[in-house]
């Protein structure tokens, strides 16, 4: 018997963190144990690429006030670095989601609650290589094949005034508004239920239960 999955999903700033953690702490009242897990993007095989776009000028970090970083990345300025950073990422994902998800549900029956997922990784890939409609490209398929089917996936969203009004990063991010569109689209596409990211903690935790009671 294979454990469950639920994800979380959806751009910074709507909660994903607060809701995983209600809901494993719901669906520990109920009898059922969940443990948490974060999964946008692991950085190992990537790091050389990563290293040699910052040389090119095809990445950049601004600092803010409060000392946290935003990062940019323009790797759709270089074809040959947009595909090897596509690769590298799907492997570094490939290999952190078998460690931290496949063999925990596959092998040892444990139940998953996970803030972020495959779709959050591939919108922050869209967004680095300037490729909206990866998901449709053979890499953007390889993504996908790493979502278990019978993983329940849910997206927060929100609008970006909401958003920006939430996290100080989120307040100077230039891409939020792309960010927020490209979700809306991967909705969509994957016909993944949206939750009304401007309600309150508990109206949204409350829908989340009742999605996973349908």
């Amino acid at each position: 018997m294979k454990g469950k999955l639920i994800c979380i999903i959806g751009p910074d700033g709507v909660g994903k963190s607060t809701q995983v953690n209600l809901l494993i702490n719901n669906l520990k009242k109920s009898g059922k144990i969940f443990e948490y897990r974060w999964l946008r993007f692991h950085h190992l095989i990537s790091i050389p690429i990563l290293g040699i776009a910052r040389l090119f000028k095809l990445s950049e970090f601004k600092t803010l006030k409060d000392g946290s970083q935003i990062g940019y990345h323009y790797f759709g300025r270089s074809k040959l670095i947009s595909f090897i950073y596509s690769i590298s990422l799907f492997l570094d994902t490939l290999i952190f989601t078998l460690i931290k998800v496949t063999i925990p549900i596959t092998f040892l029956n444990k139940n998953l609650a996970c803030d972020r997922f495959i779709y959050d990784t591939l919108v922050d890939l869209m967004i680095s290589t300037g490729n909206y409609d990866i998901y449709n490209s053979m890499i953007g398929k390889l993504f996908l094949r790493l979502i278990p089917s019978n993983a329940k996936i849910f997206m927060i969203l929100a609008d970006e005034k909401t958003l920006k009004s939430r996290r100080n990063d989120v307040m100077y991010d230039k891409n939020i508004t792309l960010k927020v569109h490209l979700y809306k689209k991967i909705s969509e596409i994957f016909k993944i239920s949206i939750i009304n990211g401007k309600n309150s903690s508990e109206k949204i935790n409350f829908e989340i239960m009742r999605l996973l009671n349908e």
